[in-house]
């Protein structure tokens, strides 16, 4: 027995604990599954593990044949044997997918449990992201109307899972060779496109385009999706939720196809803009998608921070306004307002007895460029959520104008006029704040 581990039973705990992770002796046998780019050692290379790092997640290994040339590597990056004989084992099963890797071509690709797409869904892959292949099934399978394998794969951080390969690059690199082991001849770049694009309302496009951003109607949820691994077409907006599922796809003339056993038909216009034909409640429906090519949740985020940016303001300008004629009104930084001795705004029919004194202010509406340069904005007043009215506003020295905006002259939350016949112009004058600081 090696002198310096005589005695071990005479050591403390943690000095045993300790011993126990660095050794007087190799720990186990590694095979290297996916080294880093600047490692001196190689896929499918057998290795002794020295040490282990649990603070650093890492094993210290080395080649058996460099005993001086130690590296540190991720455990996730090997696969740890108890025995010499289990490596070499696993090294032969391995064979040549040692030297190959897979590049994911769709946003989202998912990983499963198992080589079936019925199986749990344990990881998703963004487009463009390396995984390690450890092999395949033995033979090609459809799902759906795709044909392919499912390849065993390891993700970054060592999930390891099912992939099916058609939307896969899966290549073999040895030195300076580069082979593509799933070229497929009858690839359609048009259709794979379409199936892996989040087509959105056309709708979206303008309201981009003029930074016009109605929450109501832009949603992440909202779109037309392909889920191309169960052969599923979703289409979602406001009024409509339609789930519905395809058996093959056909192409039917220059740019069109048919997702047969579905009312789907799709017509590809341009590689961001399609229209889509389709069935809902019995009624034949046209609608065009674009791809916007941006984040749904930033262009939201980014809203929601000017209407937060509006709110402030209307605070910071106030919060309380007296109008001699109309009333006190005052707004709070959670966004809600009280509205009180309101009785000449109840008398000219802008809003009911029955509204109340509270509810919440919401910047949600927008200004015609024509005539934006009189007004600071415009915000609606949800009234206990029954009534909901809407006002052009003006911050001016000592306190704030109002004009009531009529719904005839609101476009899709657009307002395009401000000229009325009976105009009702609000004028408060700024107070002193009475309202305790949260």
């Amino acid at each position: 027995m090696n002198r310096n581990c005589i005695g071990l039973r005479k050591l403390p705990l943690v000095c045993l604990a300790i011993l126990t992770i660095s050794g007087c002796r190799n720990i186990g046998t590694g095979v290297v599954l996916w080294p880093t780019e600047d490692s001196y050692l190689n896929p499918g290379d057998i290795v002794k593990v020295k040490s282990e790092s649990m603070l650093r997640n890492t094993y210290t290994v080395n080649l058996p044949d460099q005993g001086r040339f130690k590296e540190e590597i991720d455990k996730w990056r090997i696969k740890r044997f108890n025995r010499k004989k289990e490596a070499a084992e696993y090294v032969v099963d391995l064979g040549e997918w040692r030297y190959v890797f897979a590049e994911c071509l769709y946003q989202g690709l998912p990983m499963r449990s198992e080589s079936t797409n019925m199986s749990t869904r344990i990881f998703s892959f963004r487009e463009g992201e390396l995984v390690k292949v450890l092999g395949r099934t033995s033979k090609p399978e459809k799902v759906g109307n795709l044909e392919g394998y499912w390849y065993k794969v390891l993700a970054k951080g060592g999930v390891e899972g099912y992939v099916f390969d058609y939307h896969l690059r899966v290549t073999k690199n040895t030195g300076s060779t580069r082979e593509v082991l799933n070229e497929r001849k009858s690839f359609d770049p048009i259709l794979d496109n379409l199936l892996r694009t989040e087509w959105r309302s056309e709708s979206y496009k303008t309201m981009l385009a003029s930074n016009l951003i109605d929450l109501e109607l832009l949603k992440p949820e909202y779109g037309l999706f392909f889920d191309p691994e169960n052969n599923k077409i979703s289409l979602r907006n406001p009024n409509i939720s339609i789930n519905e599922f395809w058996t093959e796809i056909v192409p039917a003339g220059r740019n069109r196809y048919i997702f047969l056993n579905s009312s789907f038909r799709i017509t590809i216009n341009s590689s961001d803009f399609i229209s889509a034909q389709y069935i809902y409640e019995g009624k034949d429906y046209s609608r065009a998608f674009v791809d916007i090519n941006q984040d749904i949740t930033t262009i939201i985020a980014s809203e929601v921070e000017r209407r937060k940016a509006e709110l402030t303001r209307m605070v910071q300008s106030g919060p309380v306004y007296y109008s001699q004629i109309y009333g006190e009104f005052t707004v709070r930084k959670d966004g809600t307002f009280t509205w009180i001795k309101k009785s000449a705004l109840i008398s000219r029919g802008i809003v009911s007895y029955e509204a109340g004194n509270i509810g919440t202010i919401e910047f949600d509406h927008f200004v015609k460029p024509s005539i934006t340069a009189k007004y600071n904005g415009a915000f609606s007043l949800k009234f206990n959520e029954r009534e909901v009215v809407q006002f052009l506003y003006r911050f001016e020295d000592k306190g704030l104008r109002l004009l009531y905006v009529p719904k005839n002259v609101i476009k899709q939350r657009l307002i395009i006029s401000d000229q009325y016949i009976y105009p009702a112009h609000l004028y408060f004058t700024r107070l002193p704040s009475t309202i305790p600081e949260e």
